[in-house]
């Protein structure tokens, strides 16, 4: 926050005010015109000669000023508290946006005057601008993440089709060797080459898969977290539960990627950081929103040896969320184990499952 002496000056000169005059100019401005009518009532009260009798003409008149005095009084806290009512939908507003709620709208008010009418229509004016923006900026970010993809799998294909197989014949040209040379000087070099080859062969496949996993699409994001639950299992020997309930729900085909690559992410960090026992993945869906969870028994964020790796992740998970227009909240203890949730709000209403 920046302070200019202008704004010192004015806070100092309110802090100077007595105690009992701050707190009567912080009251609400409907409440500051129902006690000035009624100090006037009260003042026309002792400006009252000596009581009149009931019956008189003068004391029936003066009633009757009394009568609308207060009446007035009633009259005027009624229209402040009408004419007000913008201000405090606004301010209700402003607080629901600042929450995420975007699609939230002053209401219009009979009541407002134009000033307060021109106000409320410029902050909806500002909302749908905002909204708009966040809209072009969701789907800028979906156009990116799809263009990314769509590299990944050129280059997937590239290492299938081209290094791998490349590879391969390499290793057929070695075994065609080894046998022209049988049990000669050379078998054992060329044997440990032909091993050498194979095991590149089967990296260029598995980099391949991670690269673009195409079981996402052609099998669905379940079978594709099943999958990945079980790569984890085998070279981590973790007890890994996945959970899935996405049933009646279709989810898009460039999400069911990004979920799946958050997954891999934050299975990837427990097997390498976590010294965790057991994770449990899962995956719910319903009309409007889809929810993917990684949760452990680590030891958490709490170790300060922790932070680097821990950012890192973090900023690719939640750079791989705000292009799908989602939301990341973890929460880690000590010893405690970490939970990360990864929430995408659904624009569709399809029911059938993906």
């Amino acid at each position: 926050m920046i302070h200019t002496p202008a704004l010192a000056a004015d806070k100092s000169r309110g802090n100077s005010l007595p105690s009992w005059l701050r707190a009567i100019l912080g009251v609400p401005l409907q409440w500051k015109v129902l006690g000035a009518n009624l100090v006037t009532l009260a003042i026309a009260l002792a400006a009252m000669p000596t009581p009149l009798s009931a019956g008189s003409a003068r004391g029936e008149g003066l009633g009757i000023v009394l009568v609308a005095l207060a009446a007035g009084a009633g009259v005027n806290y009624a229209l402040v508290r009408l004419a007000l009512k913008p201000v405090q939908d606004l301010a209700r507003i402003a607080r629901r946006v600042t929450q995420g709620r975007l699609a939230q709208r002053v209401p219009a008010s009979l009541v407002a005057d134009p000033d307060l009418a021109q106000l409320v229509a410029t902050m909806n004016e500002l909302l749908d601008n905002l909204a708009a923006g966040r809209e072009r900026m969701r789907k800028l970010g979906a156009d990116v993440a799809s263009a990314q993809e769509r590299e990944r799998a050129q280059v997937a294909r590239d290492l299938q089709d081209s290094v791998a197989q490349t590879l391969a014949a390499a290793s057929f040209h070695i075994a065609a060797a080894a046998n022209e040379v049988g049990l000669g000087a050379g078998s054992g070099p060329l044997a440990q080459a032909r091993e050498l080859m194979r095991t590149a062969v089967e990296e260029i496949r598995t980099l391949s898969r991670s690269l673009h996993p195409r079981v996402a699409d052609d099998l669905g994001l379940p079978a594709a977290l099943e999958s990945l639950v079980d790569g984890t299992r085998q070279r981590s020997l973790i007890d890994v539960k996945l959970i899935t309930d996405i049933a009646g729900v279709v989810i898009p085909s460039g999400l069911r990627t990004t979920l799946y690559r958050i997954a891999q992410e934050a299975l990837r960090d427990v097997e390498r950081h976590a010294d965790a026992a057991t994770v449990t993945l899962s995956l719910s869906a319903r009309r409007g929103l889809v929810e993917l969870e990684v949760s452990d028994d680590g030891h958490g964020f709490g170790d300060s040896g922790q932070t680097t790796r821990t950012s890192s992740v973090l900023a690719r998970m939640c750079e791989r969320l705000s292009l799908a227009g989602g939301d990341l909240h973890i929460d880690s203890r000590r010893d405690g184990g970490t939970r990360v949730v990864a929430t995408v709000r659904l624009e569709t209403e399809a029911t059938e499952a993906a």
